[in-house]
């Protein structure tokens, strides 16, 4: 399944009204997880560069969702904490709550990606 489809499956299926951002922001948030799993292991889809059409397994989806879940959620923080200035009070956990929790994701995503085949003799 293409990246855009997993990002359109949770848009609409997962979070329809929780999400305050446009489409093109949470496809790049969903790139740029997908981007940062790439480093550590080798995506199924052997395309050079990630973009929102490259095949994402289910498999790889399950350890790229939660990163990319911290990324919305981020993204629509600093959208409502810059919004505090027009005088509309922010909800939610603060930037860096979330900042803390994508670190700590981001530092346990290396061992989650790890995948070595076994080989008997």
């Amino acid at each position: 399944m293409k990246l855009s489809e997993h990002v359109t499956r949770f848009s609409e299926g997962e979070r329809p009204v929780g999400i305050l951002l446009d489409a093109p922001t949470v496809l790049a948030q969903a790139v740029a997880a997908t981007r940062f799993y790439g480093a550590f292991a080798q995506l199924a889809d052997p395309a050079l560069t990630v973009t929102a059409d490259i095949d994402v397994t289910d498999d790889e989806w399950a350890i790229i969702r939660p990163l990319f879940v911290l990324y919305v959620e981020r993204e629509s923080v600093l959208q409502a904490e810059g919004s505090r200035m027009m005088g509309i009070e922010a909800f939610g956990r603060s930037s860096g709550e979330v900042a803390a929790d994508i670190t700590a994701l981001e530092t346990d995503l290396p061992m989650r990606a790890f995948c070595q085949p076994i080989i008997t003799v």
